[in-house]
């Protein structure tokens, strides 16, 4: 079986052919959202260079996010072309579970994937139910304290928040190298493999959380009163 993988989710951008199991191919790039110029060239090229045809692929999988509206929307709106065109199902995995398996676990120690959400809130699994929230950073970190240096962040928020989750968490918090923190089509093409969970490409449905800053601005600028 080939997939051919497209996550889009964040700033970087990645896609990866897997066959069996296997990643026989891939492409990452980290350098500005520019994912609409070069998702359909760099997946062309990759086929290409691989010796493969769109026909050739058996199953498509992309990220749902959350993450960039913008780069979420490239993506699917890719792989909804490619699978309409060939009538083929696509697997569609959450980015907090690729950056979750993107990481070894080690026994003894808490993985919590979270995704930078902006003004000071993160995107992370809510506590046994599994469910995709946004939590305020200061109260996941609350919730953290109890695994102080035996928990690792993985994600951008440990980007964005380094300063906070080593002060609070201890320095292994926050001790993964940059590369780790990006989610990975290679990682989504294993996991798309792995799973037998596929749909059809009318099915699959973005994973915004919240609306996008714009929408929010525009949301309180209407229910804005002028006082005179």
């Amino acid at each position: 079986m080939k997939i051919l993988a497209v996550e889009t989710s964040g700033k970087t951008f990645s896609l990866a052919l897997n066959e069996n199991g296997i990643s026989i191919a891939s492409f990452y790039y980290d350098y500005g959202h520019i994912h609409s110029e070069m998702i359909v060239p760099a997946v062309e090229r990759l086929l290409k260079d691989t010796g493969n045809a769109f026909q050739d692929i058996d199953k498509f999988a992309v990220s749902t996010g959350p993450g960039s509206f913008t780069g979420i929307r490239v993506g699917m709106t890719a792989i909804k072309i490619f699978a309409q065109a060939l009538n083929k199902p696509v697997a569609a995995v959450d980015t907090l579970s690729i950056l979750e398996n993107s990481c070894i676990g080690i026994k003894g120690i808490k993985i919590v994937a979270a995704i930078d959400a902006l003004r000071g809130e993160v995107y992370v699994k809510s506590a046994g139910r599994n469910d995709i929230i946004i939590k305020n950073i200061d109260e996941l970190i609350k919730d953290l304290k109890r695994y102080k240096n035996k928990v690792l962040i993985i994600g951008s928020a440990a980007l964005s928040y380094k300063e906070k989750f080593y002060k609070e968490l201890g320095a292994y918090s926050v001790s993964l190298p940059y590369i780790v923190h990006m989610p990975k089509a290679q990682v989504l093409a294993v996991m798309a493999y792995s799973s037998a969970n596929s749909t059809d490409y009318t099915k699959i449905k973005p994973l915004y959380i919240r609306r996008s800053w714009a929408e929010e601005s525009k949301k309180i600028r209407s229910n804005f009163i002028p006082c005179c």
